[in-house]
């Protein structure tokens, strides 16, 4: 018997479709239902906001704890951040000793780039200490470090909003060190590689789900970007007739960057620029300059193959799809 944590959410809703009907499954759930057996409760209160009796049911059955839920907003309070990436981890394990469980913890690669004076550091700063008390607790468990998820999520998360702004030409310039690499994962090999771990009994220590060498250079997914627009641009009678050069990207030098986006900025009629560039910017400021994540992937017994270029270039192709075919509303900022 598997229970999932943060089962509604970009990870977990994967990991429920690729755990087969013949899987024994249970999902915590806390605000969105979810099409599984479930149990409502919160992981970042004790008893995981569940009523003993039903706590002391449930650990009966439960055999693995694959834990999904996270805090994932940036710029979120360090409280918020805490509660949820810490004391929640706190009560999950407290959970899995009680059931006499294994853990498979869902965490994020960026805790290797934790300190680096990024707006990830916060966020990573709770996840390295989740790590540490899954490490420290003694229990039968492994990490799996996740990069950043790409596919159909069922909520659009920071990168999905930086492609979109590229696409629908709000994004003129984006800072970024030429050759800086972004590590991109699909959502669905995240799920196998997660529904492989808690199928190995024998499953410890660090996983890297990640793209590892295959990460792109923002040059190339930048260029899969404008490849997306054009495409969209033939099918829209508003769009067609407008040369679509004028709307492409363009990435600087983040040492020029502040003199750039002054210039031309300062000048700009739309006045959600800055605001768009500035979150976009932020967000590649934990990838700029960086060296590649390790991968894990291709090496889980049972798990996804490696990723390789042409399969990164692949999965964001179908991304770049998707955003083209979301309402033109979505990348307007309120």
């Amino acid at each position: 018997m598997i229970l999932i944590t943060g089962a509604s959410g970009a990870v977990g809703s994967a990991l429920l479709r690729e755990l087969d009907d013949t899987e024994e499954v249970i999902a915590l759930t806390h605000h969105k239902p979810v099409d599984t057996t479930s149990v409502r409760g919160d992981a970042t209160r004790p008893w995981l906001g569940l009523h003993p009796a039903e706590y002391r049911e449930l650990a009966a059955k439960v055999d693995v704890v694959v834990h999904c839920a996270a805090a994932v907003n940036f710029s979120a309070s360090h409280e918020h951040l805490h509660r949820v990436n810490v004391v929640g981890t706190g009560h999950v394990l407290r959970f899995v000793a009680d059931a006499g469980a294994r853990l498979v913890h869902g965490s994020t690669a960026f805790v290797a780039r934790a300190g680096d004076g990024t707006p990830f550091d916060a966020y990573a700063a709770t996840k390295a200490t989740g790590e540490t008390l899954v490490r420290e607790s003694g229990l039968p468990a492994c990490i799996a470090r996740i990069s950043t998820v790409i596919g159909d999520v069922p909520r659009l998360q920071a990168f999905h909003y930086l492609l979109g702004f590229a696409l629908s030409g709000q994004l003129p310039f984006l800072p970024c060190t030429p050759g800086t690499r972004v590590d991109l994962v699909p959502r669905d090999a995240v799920a196998a590689a997660l529904a492989a771990l808690a199928h190995d009994h024998d499953a410890r220590g660090d996983h890297w789900l990640t793209a590892g060498p295959a990460a792109l250079p923002m040059e190339r997914v930048i260029e899969i970007a404008i490849d997306a627009a054009a495409a969209r641009a033939q099918d829209d009678e508003e769009l067609r007739d407008i040369d679509q050069t004028i709307f492409h990207t363009r990435l600087i030098d983040p040492a020029v960057a502040s003199t750039v986006l002054t210039a031309v900025l300062s000048r700009s009629s739309s006045s959600a620029a800055p605001s768009v560039i500035e979150r976009a910017a932020n967000l590649m400021a934990a990838y700029d300059n960086a060296e590649p994540f390790p991968t894990s992937l291709g090496r889980i017994p049972s798990g996804p193959p490696a990723p390789t270029v042409e399969s990164s270039e692949t999965a964001l192709r179908h991304l770049t799809d998707y955003l083209t075919g979301l309402p033109r509303q979505t990348w307007e900022l309120s």
